[in-house]
């Protein structure tokens, strides 16, 4: 799930994300790890959204360039490159499994809610059973991430980092980024 193709499709298929909340996450996350490299966030994001696999390729190719020594004093000038590309993939990534999580448990209440209806309808309903809401009210306890699931974007966040080239203290350094931008 890295970029987006045009009609907003990630390469492999998965479903779109909103690239300015992609964008939005994804600068909060730099920021946090390095924020010198805020000075070209939009052009390396904009670059980032035409060709994806290019602005990964080239950051691969930057990391692999430099000692690993470089690679740890984030928020150098050597980094500025190298780490745009893999956080706003891991964003990307992590923001569309978020995402696909949030449509299947909405298609579950909706079929839940769809059930209890039918039953009404049918005069069919248990004792003290009530209409649901049919009108997607937003539940409250929906507006957070719960700790287990900060705990599922951080591994999630740090597998996709691991898998685009990053080693492992860069990718446990990002996915530290993004659960504190994305927490309470």
């Amino acid at each position: 799930m890295i970029g987006r193709r045009k009609g907003g499709q990630a390469p492999d298929g998965g479903g779109a994300v909103d690239e300015d909340l992609v964008r939005d996450v994804a600068r909060g996350v730099i920021s946090k790890v390095t924020p010198r490299e805020l000075t070209l966030f939009r052009r390396r994001s904009d670059a980032f959204f035409k060709d994806p696999e290019a602005e990964l390729n080239a950051a691969r190719k930057s990391l692999r360039a430099r000692p690993k020594e470089e690679l740890l004093a984030w928020g150098t000038a050597e980094t500025v490159v190298a780490l745009t590309p893999f956080a706003l993939a891991v964003v990307q990534g992590v923001l569309t499994s978020l995402t696909e999580s949030l449509v299947a448990s909405a298609t579950d209440r909706g079929r839940e809610a769809a059930a209890r209806l039918l039953r009404l309808m049918l005069r069919r309903a248990s004792a003290g059973e009530t209409a649901p809401d049919v009108h997607g009210a937003a539940s409250t306890e929906e507006e957070h991430l719960s700790a287990e699931q900060l705990g599922l974007v951080h591994a999630h966040a740090r597998e996709l980092a691991l898998s685009q080239g990053l080693d492992e203290a860069s990718a446990l350094r990002l996915a530290d980024a993004l659960v504190a931008e994305l927490g309470p």
